[in-house]
């Protein structure tokens, strides 16, 4: 289809209602799935196409592509988008950056708040806790990965592996604060704003800190090619960045 008519069929909502038409199928982080999913809202309010956000850690979003699950859209970490695309799986000239995301720490509501402002600070929080959760580092999570490295680098792995709980992505180790099941949750920014009914403490010291740029491509096998590069559009212009904002990215100027 033609660009300019295609573009404006989205603007046409009713008429794409009428059709029975597959919704945009986007594989994303938990990073960046509350606003994507957030952002999706106004983009099926304006054009009619549904979108179906499926999340999973870096890792495991990277894995389901390269199994074969059906998506149009890649919102991943920029590591897994980079091999993800040498591999021939996602559109190497459709990646646009979403945002560049810390990691941070959180514990419950109402409870003491611990200072994490250096490394000797944070070890000492961390050993403090009863029980710490941050998502697993066996599938690749990326918050998960750097907390575990983290803990081992600071001399404290044996004394917190058994008072770690792991998590398949970041926002159920956070939930699991909020729940009284840990006490302290490392994980990314994003995913802790998220999650009523747990206090961030903020981001991890400079020393300790790892930066995430996280990446959309549109897949290689898109079936819906025109969708998703119109909803990266929406990603990336000045709702989205926004919207990432509001969510603890740090984002470019709008061209």
């Amino acid at each position: 289809m033609h660009r300019r008519v295609f573009f404006a069929a989205l603007a046409a909502p009713g008429a794409l209602r009428a059709q029975e038409v597959a919704p945009l199928r986007v594989l994303a982080t938990g990073a960046v799935s509350a606003s994507a999913r957030d952002l999706a809202q106004g983009f099926t309010a304006r054009t009619g196409r549904a979108v179906v956000v499926a999340t999973a850690n870096a890792g495991l979003a990277a894995r389901r592509l390269r199994e074969g699950e059906a998506a149009d859209l890649m919102l991943n970490s920029a590591e897994q988008v980079a091999r993800l695309t040498a591999d021939g799986l996602l559109d190497g000239a459709t990646l646009r950056e979403l945002g560049r995301m810390l990691i941070g720490a959180a514990v419950r509501d109402g409870a003491p708040r611990p200072d994490i402002s250096t490394d000797a600070a944070l070890r000492a929080a961390i050993l403090a806790a009863p029980m710490i959760a941050h998502s697993d580092p066996s599938t690749g999570a990326t918050a998960g990965t750097h907390a575990a490295r983290l803990i081992e680098r600071l001399g404290i792995a044996d004394q917190m592996r058994p008072r770690t709980l792991v998590f398949p992505g970041g926002g159920a180790a956070v939930q699991s604060v909020a729940d009284g099941r840990a006490a302290l949750a490392i994980s990314q920014v994003s995913e802790i704003v998220e999650v009523p009914g747990v206090a961030f403490l903020g981001p991890l010291p400079d020393s300790a800190q790892l930066v995430t740029p996280y990446l959309g491509a549109v897949t290689s096998r898109a079936a819906e090619r025109e969708v998703a590069l119109a909803f990266l559009q929406e990603l990336t212009g000045p709702a989205g960045r926004a919207r990432f904002r509001a969510a603890g990215f740090a984002t470019d100027p709008t061209p």
